[in-house]
């Protein structure tokens, strides 16, 4: 319906003229005959691109590419070329050409307006490659297994691919007859190399293994060898975890006359750490209730010492609104309680993570301190029943130090050992010695370190001597395990430490020396992508590594804490397995 508000005669002769106007038929514009160019073509040997360019001329195109082994073309390849106004590629394929060959092309290009087509062009193709020479299979020999002990091996070989990529695996088992596990297949590419690979294994134990390589031409494997593992030192021992979210031992002591031993941690749930206590008898673990700080979102046990069968000082920090604060527990009568612990003189936050007894009445704790944005070292010595602050000297030109480990022989006899940053920023060992006060020693790093630091030390009476342990790292950031022996006047001696093979980063975290020439240092290693524990002991005159044991299918495991007495040990520390749970660890070795 059409709605004319207002006409005049003339308006709506005008009207209707505007109608008719509008309805006339205009014929659409005559379409011209594509423009057509051959291209160029990209052949192989029984294949060929072919190039060109068309111009629809704005109307609706499609083109051909024909090929063939005359101008009489035998094959094609079409596509269309859409109604653009202006030149645009165009691009064939020919298939099943014979090697060697000459062959015809052209493009043709067709819409409304007609047919154009450009020039015959001609390519030859390729020759048929030389084919390649039959794949050789790898050449390999079983080389003798090394790192023998009670519960792994590292199994080595060597390996020549013979010029094509390949891939290498260890078989081995208990028989001869029958190598029934395997290592995880690994790619060497196409270079010659000896090969290793670390196995877990059992205590002594006879095995069989050889190397299996390969490659495209097949696969080849050397001749089988055998080893036996030795006899198990440590072994792991169950332990409590209280924690709903994790648990994790810090550090243990055995009381010097007994078999009764104490370690000391931290357990975490609903987001809170919570201290923790367990008592060894020589046989099992039992669960003790460490002492909460009253008021404290979080407290946790670091350091404990036990120089009585009845009495151990524990020390860790508290967290609470103010920030992080040192912490001191003393188990006695059956039970433990917190001790007030003076603060640093304008610390924002401390903590103390170690602690050493020369009797039931004296023991001192270090650790550290924030003072005016600054971490400083810190110790504070306990006379029964209190703890008071003894200042420590800070080596010239430090921007940072912390202590990290301690032990008394007597009133005045203790060793304090740490760490300290320079003011090039270079991270330096720390070593204090007490005789009334507190001052410092000198210590020389390895001759390639540019990092070291000391972690624990071990002090015996009759004479007085002390072993130091901890880490330093090369410029190629390689951290190595390091010991030092004190004579107890001002000499310390740097000692030659082993690394287990293959190992990245190998610690020494804590050492307890049970006599003058028996002492044992623990901690843990990077090797084949998981960390795990290590242990090494020391008798008197060289330190030898021992095995002690990773728990099944943990990804983690470390050794933080060591207490020996004559030649039994019991070490403390904390597993992750593969759902990432986090787990405390013992293991004894007797």
């Amino acid at each position: 319906m059409v709605a004319i508000l207002a006409t005049s005669g003339s308006s709506l002769i005008l009207l209707f003229a505007g109608i008719a106007a509008a309805c006339e038929v205009v014929d659409p514009p005559k379409c011209e005959a594509p423009g057509v160019t051959t291209g160029s073509a990209s052949p192989s040997t029984t294949t060929a691109y072919l190039y060109g360019t068309v111009d629809p001329n704005g109307c609706h195109t499609t083109y051909t590419f024909k090929y063939g082994l005359t101008t009489s073309y035998t094959g094609e390849s079409s596509d269309t070329a859409g109604d653009a106004d202006f030149a645009l590629g165009a691009s064939g394929f020919a298939s099943g050409l014979q090697p060697n060959t000459t062959y015809h092309y052209r493009l043709y290009a067709t819409n409304s307006g007609g047919t154009n087509s450009g020039a015959d062009k001609t390519f030859k193709t390729s020759e048929n490659p030389v084919p390649p020479p039959t794949p050789v299979p790898p050449t390999v020999t079983t080389e003798a297994a090394t790192e023998i002990t009670s519960n792994g091996a590292t199994l080595n070989g060597f390996v020549n691919p013979n010029g094509y990529s390949t891939t290498y695996k260890f078989e081995y088992g208990t028989s001869e007859g029958l190598l029934n596990k395997s290592t995880s297949s690994v790619s060497i590419g196409t270079a010659s190399k000896k090969v290793r690979a670390e196995v877990n294994l059992e205590p002594a134990t006879q095995y069989f293994f050889r190397i299996s390589a390969t490659n495209s031409g097949g696969t080849a494997t050397g001749s089988k060898l055998k080893f036996t593992t030795a006899q198990a030192l440590w072994k792991i021992n169950a332990s409590p975890n209280p924690g709903a979210s994790g648990s994790l031992l810090q550090d243990v002591s055995c009381e010097p006359s007994t078999a009764v031993c104490t370690a000391v941690g931290r357990s975490t749930s609903s987001g809170a750490d919570s201290p923790m206590a367990l008592r060894w008898n020589g046989t099992s673990w039992s669960e003790q209730t460490a002492a909460k700080k009253s008021g404290a979102t979080h407290t946790r046990l670091f350091g404990v010492d036990c120089p009585s069968e009845t009495r151990c000082l524990a020390v860790g920090n508290h967290q609470s609104a103010e920030g992080p604060s040192v912490l001191s527990e003393i188990w006695n009568e059956g039970k433990w309680n917190v001790q007030t612990t003076p603060l640093p003189s304008e610390s924002t936050s401390s903590e103390f993570v170690a602690i050493g007894c020369n009797s039931t009445a004296t023991c001192t704790a270090v650790g550290s301190a924030m003072i005016g944005g600054v971490k400083k070292a810190v110790a504070e010595r306990w006379t029964s029943p209190n703890w008071a602050l003894s200042p420590v000297p800070i080596p010239e030109g430090a921007k940072s130090s912390q202590l990290d480990g301690v032990d008394c022989l007597w009133s005045n006899f203790c060793v304090a050992v740490g760490r300290y940053t320079t003011s090039g920023n270079a991270i330096r060992s720390l070593v204090m010695f007490w005789n009334g006060e507190w001052s410092l020693q000198t210590v020389t790093d390895p001759a390639e370190a540019v990092e070291s630091s000391l972690l624990d030390v071990s002090c015996t009476p009759t004479p007085n001597r002390c072993t130091a342990v901890g880490i330093w790292k090369n410029s190629a950031g390689q951290q190595f395990t390091s010991a030092y022996r004190f004579n107890g006047v001002t000499t310390w001696t740097l000692q030659g430490t082993p690394n287990p093979s293959g190992s990245k980063t190998s610690t020494f975290q804590e050492v307890s020396c049970a006599t003058e020439t028996s002492c044992t240092a623990v901690g843990s290693w990077v090797g084949s992508g998981s960390t795990k524990t290590l242990a090494a002991e020391w008798d008197g005159t060289n330190w030898s590594l021992q095995s002690p044991p990773n728990p099944s299918g943990t990804i983690f495991s470390s050794l933080l804490g060591v207490s020996c007495r004559s030649s039994s040990c019991l070490g403390v520390g904390w597993t992750v397995d593969s759902s990432f749970a986090v787990k405390t660890l013992s293991e004894f070795r007797e």
